[in-house]
């Protein structure tokens, strides 16, 4: 933000009030000025189909609902009158991939909620830092590695970081976009290569849990990958049932970037490096933004399965009527270790600890800002039964893991 700028804010009345405030009086200090555009969005509880209508397309069966299109989605009319009156900078949704337009800078921004929010004062030098670090064994040891990845829930899944992807002429055959580079993507690592896959991608093994973005935690999910897609899905209620239902329904068709036919492909693997994010209460309602920001979270993993967001696949299955978008499930405590050509075993997340804190070159950054050990300190850990809390997993958590969150949050936290 410079001197004599013009803002555009967009706030929706699910967002924390005292963040838009903040935001403004940030900006308003830096000497820009600031107009705020108010939407209203209804709050209301989140649903088990939620991750559908926030991230799939022409599934039969999904209605989609006013209040959460508002929540979830950007306005075009004001990325237009953002342009058109002479806006230096929109803010305006939560982030992910953003059109470019004409003269005017575009941002997302994760911190609606005021539990989020302090997590945007953590300092970039040492964030960047915590990202070049983590990622750096990837890039560079990663070429024909293999990967085994584990966690508490039941997730086991093994795979190769195939040669081609580091190849800068890969993606060009599909168009796709190069998001595999030794630049890393902040916050959002990505432990596995993303489409185009070309031959059969060497990924074998089963991804578990209870979370995902956008819907109410289901009940406990398995889904069951051969030959890098999804083979079957087990369990998960209403969202497994529905993601049983599409997987049926798409069996035959040939995306544009995959080697066989078929939708859900494993494209995302990527790894949270905020040590600073939290789970806001309340979180599974609209105004708590569910379980998008804690993505971020060192050494947290989403795993996606589908189509790659704002590559081919995409655009071509909208021109045809067809299914797509992808479905996430979250890895909260997973243990990434990486197993090099040379025999070499690299732990990049260990049990959830992103093993990035705990490098010289991050602790020596930390140490010229301020406490090492505070800086560092994980400021939220997933509370799950049996491995970080008091509990059961199975008998307590396993099969109706919402009710379980709400009753944390509630008498545990007092909240």
């Amino acid at each position: 933000i410079k001197e004599a700028e013009k803002v555009l804010l967009v706030e929706k009345a699910t967002d924390d009030p005292a963040v838009t405030a903040a935001l403004v009086q940030a900006m308003s200090e830096r000497g820009a000025s600031v107009d705020v555009f108010h939407i209203d969005a209804p709050n209301r509880s989140l649903e088990y189909l939620d991750e559908f209508r926030g991230l799939m397309h022409n599934v039969p069966g999904i209605e989609r609902d006013h209040a959460f299109d508002v929540w979830q989605g950007r306005k075009k009319w004001l990325e237009d009158v953002a342009v058109k009156q002479g806006y230096l900078l929109l803010i305006q949704g939560e982030g992910g991939p953003l059109p470019q337009l004409d003269g005017t800078r575009y941002e997302g921004i994760p911190w609606y909620h005021r539990a989020t929010f302090p997590a945007a004062g953590f300092t970039w030098p040492l964030w960047d830092q915590i990202n070049k670090t983590a990622w750096s064994p990837i890039w560079t040891k990663g070429q024909n590695a293999t990967v085994r990845l584990t966690d508490p829930e039941g997730t086991d899944l093994t795979f190769t970081l195939k040669g081609e992807h580091w190849d800068p002429q890969h993606p060009v055959r599909t168009g796709s976009r190069r998001r595999f580079t030794d630049q890393y993507y902040l916050g959002h690592l990505y432990g596995y290569p993303t489409p185009p896959y070309d031959p059969i991608p060497d990924v074998s093994g089963v991804v578990a849990g209870t979370l995902n973005h956008y819907g109410r935690p289901f009940p406990h999910c398995k889904v069951f990958v051969e030959g890098g897609q999804v083979a079957r899905v087990e369990g998960g209620g209403e969202y497994g049932e529905k993601w049983r239902e599409v997987l049926h329904e798409t069996r035959n068709i040939q995306y544009p970037e995959y080697p066989g036919p078929g939708l859900f492909w494993l494209w995302e693997c990527a790894i949270g490096t905020h040590p600073k994010m939290v789970r806001p209460p309340y979180a599974f309602t609209l105004a708590g933004h569910a379980a998008m920001f804690e993505r971020l979270s060192s050494g947290y993993i989403h795993m996606g399965f589908g189509t790659a967001n704002g590559n081919p696949s995409e655009a071509w299955a909208e021109e045809r009527g067809l299914p797509w978008g992808h479905l996430h499930i979250h890895l909260q405590l997973p243990t990434y270790t990486l197993t090099t050509t040379e025999g070499e075993a690299i732990t990049v997340i260990e049990k959830g600890r992103l093993t990035a804190l705990d490098d010289p070159s991050v602790i020596d950054v930390a140490s010229q800002i301020g406490d090492p050990a505070e800086l560092l300190q994980r400021a939220w850990t997933p509370p799950l039964p049996g491995s970080t809390v008091p509990g059961d997993y199975w008998a307590d958590y396993a099969q109706a893991p919402d009710q379980w969150l709400e009753r944390y949050d509630t008498e545990i936290n007092g909240r």
